[in-house]
């Protein structure tokens, strides 16, 4: 496969069915917080018991709003995965939980739950990439509720075969991402070479929050708008400035809409510096210098206008699939390969190039 020489990488596909596979990782203390979905009516939320702790989920339409069988046979198995990959010519994918297992780490206000909920996700991650080491890679998870059980679980998963590390693009327990308290988990994340995938799910963002009551509105803003605010936090609460070498990957919400983002926040770093008196450039510098965005396929190739105003060294090829609105396979690729937009090189970047420079290949 390869285009030009270079690997294509698909950068946002996801596990299915792994908060099912915990029950084999997870540590033995820990097997009676197994989350357990409570019976839940066609006009009410999901709900999951945890411990002695219900979460309340997704909203109420999404069974319905949900394509069904989005998630077929070949999405379970990793020979299935790989014979899906091979359909659209992609050489590698990067394999991040489900939205169901990132909502489950996030949940626990214990941080010890939240590392066991790691640990288990993390374990089933290894175990489904090593069959096929070359073609499945993972980025795994670290509970973000206690920065010295993070820093923790980050070395065990980088040992363990993780290329990167996934964070919701909500606060966790009340704190900001640019709180001082996660300095030691960027300063690791640093070193050991990791990017930060930021993975925006359904609960707690904005638009399950204030559209709890209809799926088309809640997935409609959620993702984009929690990974827009996500970014300026990122960038504009001075993270980037503190830790040059660390990168960040901006997923599920697109890139047809950064040209105006990244120039909104120069817009008001030039009007409102004396505010983030921590900023030593304009915002875009740092996007420049260290964040790169998915390119969907859901966007109807509206990504190239993104590449043409801000170049094209900060995207790659991110697919989201099985999921329902992600294109089948055979189609994931198509908007990169056939655009008469983009030239030869732009195209090897978007495919893999950039992803090379991120992760080991």
């Amino acid at each position: 496969m390869a285009y030009n020489g270079t690997k294509i990488v698909d950068f946002d596909s996801h596990l299915v069915g792994d908060v099912a596979q915990w029950a084999n990782f997870i540590d033995d203390q820990w097997k009676d917080y197994l989350p357990v979905p409570l019976p839940t009516g066609p006009e009410e939320r999901r709900r999951t018991l945890i411990g002695n702790q219900i979460m309340i989920g997704a909203e109420v339409t999404r069974n319905s709003g949900e394509k069904p069988g989005w998630a077929t046979e070949n999405d379970y198995t990793p020979e299935g995965r790989v014979a899906n990959l091979n359909k659209d010519q992609i050489d590698v994918a990067i394999l991040s939980p489900n939205s169901p297992a990132l909502d489950l780490a996030w949940f626990p206000e214990d941080p010890r739950l939240a590392a066991a909920f790691c640990r288990a996700e993390n374990g089933y991650m290894a175990h489904y990439s090593s069959f096929f080491p070359d073609r499945l890679r993972w980025a795994g998870l670290i509970p973000w509720q206690d920065a010295e059980e993070a820093v923790k679980e980050l070395h065990r998963a980088h040992e363990m075969g993780s290329v990167g590390i996934n964070m919701k693009a909500v606060p966790v327990l009340g704190r900001e991402c640019w709180d001082r308290y996660y300095d030691p988990v960027y300063a690791e994340l640093e070193k050991l070479g990791m990017p930060i995938i930021i993975h925006d799910t359904k609960f707690w963002s904005m638009g399950v929050e204030r559209f709890a009551d209809n799926f088309f509105y809640s997935h409609m803003v959620g993702r984009v708008i929690e990974g827009m605010v996500m970014l300026m936090a990122i960038v504009c609460g001075g993270v980037l400035e503190r830790y040059p070498g660390l990168k960040v990957v901006l997923l599920e919400g697109g890139a047809s809409h950064m040209p105006w983002w990244v120039s909104r926040m120069d817009e008001h770093y030039e009007k409102l510096p004396h505010l983030v008196p921590w900023l030593k450039m304009e915002p875009s510098e740092y996007f420049n210098r260290q964040v790169y965005v998915g390119c969907e396929p859901f966007e109807d190739a509206h990504f190239e206008m993104a590449i043409e105003v801000l170049g094209d060294d900060n995207f790659v090829l991110a697919t989201d699939n099985p999921h329902w609105d992600s294109a089948p396979p055979g189609e994931v690729t198509k908007p990169v390969f056939e655009s008469t937009r983009l030239s030869e090189e732009t195209k090897r970047k978007v495919l893999g190039g950039n992803a090379a420079g991120l992760i080991p290949l």
